[in-house]
């Protein structure tokens, strides 16, 4: 599995060392020169980049100011907007990306789609629609009141539990009833807990994740430990941009290579 570790401004020089695939969230690209130019020089030197929509940065783009990003940074993967726990909205989303601008995509670009639902029936009618619109990239989001539904116990006292718990949850779903498409690329957006990449270390189909926690971890001054943590900062990647992190580089490497050993 491919590893991406959305990273500050500060650490964005260890990215070719720390990470297997770049992941931009574009509404960084306008903000932050610094960022736009990483992203561009790791297009010229033939990086893989998925690119994100906002959803979860709670950024709202136009279309055509998605489509200018793509345009910009040309990223192997763009993911479609989607709906927090709304399948309908999300599959009519997919479905007018794929029609409507995807045969006018710069040459290379791929779309992915994400599953999103309110309940598990929902996340695997919304998965075999995706597949039917002819999606062969498909992601999987951290965070849906479907996991907490599928794990009321947890839900109200462990919230970070129930999701992890709830995605591996859905994808043992996927695989039961033949319904997962192992010729399709997946990609896990982001992690409630680190830990849960462990129950996907065979699993070959999934082929890249994409997560800032052992940088934001590391900085709140934790480390992993064998089993993982059972928090999760609330901080996002940005809060970390213009911060001087020199003193808390131990225990982000710490967390970075650990992250790496779950995953294998």
């Amino acid at each position: 599995m491919k590893i991406s570790h959305e990273l500050p401004l500060s650490l964005m020089h260890y990215s070719y060392e720390w990470n297997d695939i770049d992941y931009c969230l574009p509404h960084l690209i306008d903000k932050y020169t610094q960022y736009r130019l990483y992203f561009q020089k790791a297009r010229l030197d033939k990086r893989f980049i998925i690119c994100d929509n906002g959803l979860f940065e709670g950024e709202i783009h136009t279309n055509k100011d998605l489509l200018s990003k793509i345009k910009l940074i040309n990223p192997n993967i763009f993911i479609v907007p989607d709906a927090w726990n709304d399948s309908t909205t999300t599959i009519r989303s997919a479905k007018h990306w794929i029609y409507n601008y995807k045969p006018n995509l710069p040459e290379g670009v791929e779309l992915m789609a994400v599953c999103q639902g309110k309940d598990l029936n929902e996340l695997l009618t919304t998965y075999q629609t995706l597949v039917d619109l002819g999606y062969k990239h498909i992601a999987f989001n951290h965070s849906s009141c479907a996991y907490q539904e599928m794990y009321p116990t947890f839900a109200g006292t462990q919230p970070l539990k129930a999701s992890m718990y709830g995605r591996m949850e859905f994808i043992r779903k996927l695989v039961a009833e033949n319904i997962i498409r192992k010729d399709i690329y997946h990609h896990l957006l982001g992690i409630s807990l680190p830990q849960e990449i462990i129950a996907y270390s065979e699993f070959d189909w999934i082929k890249s994740i994409d997560t800032s926690n052992p940088i934001i971890v590391g900085y709140k001054g934790e480390r992993y430990g064998d089993n993982g943590i059972n928090f999760k900062p609330k901080e996002k990647i940005e809060d970390l941009f213009g911060i001087n992190l020199e003193d808390k580089m131990e225990d982000i490497i710490f967390n970075v290579n650990k992250f790496k050993s779950y995953a294998n």
